[in-house]
């Protein structure tokens, strides 16, 4: 009997992974960070919270990828509606109740029946459509508020995430050979750095052409994501990662590496290309932890509290501001204490996550269900991600 190659069997064992557990943990540290970047009073003292959506954008490339390449590897095709009754399930409930829920406070509010208000109508069209990321800047800069501040600042990277996925599974499904997907995802972050080298390195240009502005919106992170989904999914590109990323220390030290690579001044990521490796690090970290399930890091990104934060982490991430808003406005005498502060917050935007996600969500995550190919639901195919999900 022929004796099967070690690097093949770990390729077996991963190709038959259903549930990445660790990736749970990722998304944990993801939407914490997150809620600490927006409290502008956090901020003051760690100013690089916000890369936790680029961690969501790669984890995002990455899964979504997946699930598609092992379809298509299992059926011989990939059925893009199934996929976009799923991405819909899964996205449009919680997003668009979030819309109605702002717009219900700001009616409803006192003080945010002026400015926000303002500033929210003008823009819910953009919200609505999933192109915020073109005509709406978290900076302060919209063309229909050119000065002002802008309301439902987390609407940019589902935007990103949205446009992102209306044509990358077509090319999944349509091409044949392994590589012409992989050239897509070099060129258009090719096209994506070129723009930031030559009009300013900047999340969100302003001023430009749209076509200009569109290329900039590009997520390097979600390509990047998309790449190694690639690269772990082909035997022979699996077997030169697993030397990499399979090792009983890979795991802390790319995470380490991530980690550290977050700490740089704010400024500092907005030099030439530092932003490309700050995202390229993140990958490591997620192949790191997929590409095995039992490596080291297991009860640190495993653990009952941390999964669950992962799990709820989409509403987590629409619903935060409430939980700031809800801080403020009942706990404001934590503001003395940053960490105390931070509880409130975390804690509030958990309760309210919480509750979206058990008696609103599930009904429509088990809908979904209901869309995965027949052989899948047997075996309980690869959760499918929320945000970065």
């Amino acid at each position: 009997m022929p004796k099967t190659h070690p690097n093949e069997s770990n390729h077996a064992r991963y190709l038959s992974t259903k549930y990445f557990a660790s990736l749970d943990g990722l998304r944990a540290i993801s939407i914490l960070a997150v809620i600490w970047y927006h409290d502008p009073l956090l901020r003051l003292l760690w100013r690089t919270g916000f890369l936790g959506v680029h961690l969501f954008f790669v984890i995002s490339g990455f899964l979504i990828t997946t699930i598609l390449l092992r379809e298509k590897s299992q059926y011989g095709r990939i059925s893009l509606r199934n996929f976009y009754i799923r991405r819909t399930l899964r996205i449009f409930p919680a997003y668009y109740l979030t819309l109605g829920v702002f717009l219900l406070a700001c009616l409803t509010t006192g003080e945010l029946r002026g400015e926000p208000l303002a500033i929210y109508l003008p823009n819910l069209t953009s919200f609505l459509t999933y192109t915020s990321n073109w005509f709406v800047f978290p900076g302060g800069w919209s063309p229909a508020n050119p000065h002002g501040r802008v309301i439902f600042v987390a609407a940019w990277s589902l935007a990103t995430e949205e446009q992102f996925y209306l044509f990358w599974p077509w090319i999944v499904a349509l091409t044949r050979r392994w590589f012409t997907p992989a050239i897509v995802m070099l060129l258009l972050i090719a096209a994506n750095e070129i723009v930031k080298l030559r009009d300013g390195y900047s999340f969100f240009l302003t001023g430009f052409p749209l076509p200009i502005i569109i290329i900039n919106s590009i997520a390097t992170a979600i390509c990047l994501g998309c790449l190694a989904a690639y690269a772990l999914h082909h035997r022979k590109s699996f077997n030169i990662a697993w030397r990499i990323f399979g090792q009983w220390w890979s795991a802390p030290l790319f995470m380490a590496i991530m980690l550290l690579a977050c700490t740089v001044p704010n400024d500092a990521i907005l030099h030439v290309g530092r932003m490309f490796y700050i995202c390229l690090s993140m990958v490591f970290a997620v192949m790191s932890v997929s590409i095995r399930g039992e490596h080291v890091l297991v009860p640190l990104l495993s653990n009952r509290v941390i999964r669950y934060i992962g799990t709820i982490s989409y509403g987590m991430y629409l619903f935060h501001p409430f939980g700031i808003n809800i801080t403020d406005r009942f706990f404001a005498f934590s503001k003395a204490w940053p960490a105390l502060q931070y509880c409130f917050i975390a804690g509030s935007t958990i309760a309210i996550a919480s509750l979206s996600y058990w008696t609103y969500e599930r009904f429509f995550l088990q809908l979904k269900e209901r869309f995965t190919p027949r052989r899948a639901k047997r075996t309980a195919a690869v959760p499918e991600p929320a945000l970065a999900e």
